[in-house]
């Protein structure tokens, strides 16, 4: 099947084709979180049926490119005091191409020089194809994102990039995969077909409707290794904010548990569920304030329910090594909060507090941002991070730490 699917791909690509604009680099809200996080919605990132109805150019090149210097500091009990400088120039490139209507070919590559090294990847690469305007496919590297969770979801079950508490409106890597999209009026329906990246193929179906004002979907997703899941999600707007929850149950992890001696036992034959809720308040005054406050809860159940790896290091860190465990959030209860003031009083400064908590481990982490936009073209921000933790905790592993960093950016530049 494998085969296949490249030689799809492979021809594809030698007579097809989108319209994207170009991504702003090192801007102040994907350094401390933005509206992004107000806007956060259950239904895929990409309406291919939207997309060729508003294609545009046969040819279209769009990017960005800017140059950063930035100074950081890391302070941590356990070792020695680090600083670093560095400057960076970088953005990205890409190339969309239409040469009939039914067609296109879009290429996303991001490129970083710095005194260290240079280097280029393909974030996207994927050809899209109508139809008869009724069907459309996606084939090759491509963004992939389910779930309405902003710094957990664990309904995001098919992206090979996951979220990442710390920075949740950082950009995704692409996955490859097929995707077939067939709308019906606001309703949607999403056939994938996703590269385990280990010869074989995961299977995977989604619905969504809008019910009212509701977004609500249905995914399925069987993996090539035995795992099945089916998830759940809902995304409510309201005038003053949103409000989001979603549902996950897994049967046939192949990742073992953690008992109380630190050894893993089999867990897949067992129904292990995940859920999380969280929503978000806007107070806003068009000419002088825009404030944010959001917070969401987070139940693991692919976690522990205590920290035995705290306890029982060596043993831990011997399952680690070994592959057999949950290491990615090794606990099952989390806590994220934020605060932010956009733009304040029109000043162009903008301030964001951000706090995320294993309640399994009682681990931390604390972020304050600053960030002031002089021009479009320059930026300054400022950001300090604290976090707290016995060893081997979730948010600090060496143990207590704080750190800051000093960024300006330059030439922010767009074409």
């Amino acid at each position: 099947m494998k085969t296949a699917v490249s030689m799809v791909v492979l021809i594809g690509l030698t007579t097809a084709t989108t319209v994207h604009a170009g991504d702003e680099l090192f801007d102040d809200a994907s350094l401390f979180g933005g509206d992004g996080l107000i806007e956060q919605s259950t239904i895929d990132q990409v309406d291919l049926a939207q997309d060729f109805l508003t294609a545009g150019e046969p040819v279209t090149v769009t990017g960005s490119f800017a140059v950063t210097a930035k100074h950081s500091m890391v302070n941590a009990a356990s070792r020695a005091t680090q600083t670093k400088t560095k400057v960076t120039a970088g953005g990205v490139i890409s190339i969309d191409v239409r040469p009939q209507p039914a067609y296109r070919l879009l290429l996303k590559t991001d490129y970083d020089v710095n005194e260290d090294k240079a280097s280029i990847g393909l974030r996207e690469g994927f050809v899209d194809a109508s139809f008869l305007d009724q069907v459309y496919t996606r084939t090759g590297r491509q963004t992939l994102h389910w779930g309405a969770g902003v710094y957990y979801s664990p309904a995001d079950l098919i992206s090979s990039d996951r979220v990442d508490s710390r920075a949740p409106e950082a950009d995704r890597k692409g996955t490859d995969a097929v995707k077939l999209h067939w709308p019906q009026a606001t309703n949607n329906y999403y056939v994938y077909l996703i590269d385990d990246q280990k010869g074989h193929y995961d299977v995977a179906l989604k619905g969504e409707w809008l019910l009212d004002s509701a977004e609500v979907s249905v995914g399925l997703v069987a993996k090539n290794d035995g795992q099945n899941s089916i998830a759940l999600t809902i995304a409510q707007p309201e005038p003053w904010g949103k409000w989001y929850g979603e549902y996950v149950l897994h049967h046939g992890v192949l990742s073992d548990a953690l008992d109380a001696s630190a050894d893993a036992s089999d867990r897949s034959q067992n129904l292990l569920q995940q859920a999380t809720l969280g929503g978000s308040y806007t107070l806003s005054d068009a000419e002088d304030y825009k404030i944010s406050v959001s917070g969401q809860w987070y139940y693991n159940g692919l976690g522990y329910s205590q920290a035995h790896w705290q306890n029982n290091t060596s043993q831990w860190l011997v399952l680690v090594a070994a592959g057999t465990v949950e290491t990615y959030l090794a606990g099952q209860m989390y806590i994220a909060s934020s605060l932010r003031w956009s733009d304040m009083y029109q000043t162009g400064i903008t301030t964001s507090l951000t706090h995320l908590y294993s309640a399994t481990d009682s681990s931390y982490s604390d972020s304050l941002g600053v960030s002031y936009k002089f021009a479009d073209e320059l930026r300054l921000s400022f950001k300090l991070g604290n976090t707290v933790s016995d060893k081997l905790g979730q948010y600090s592993p060496s143990g207590p730490q704080t750190s800051y960093s000093l960024t300006l950016s330059i030439l922010n530049y767009q074409f």
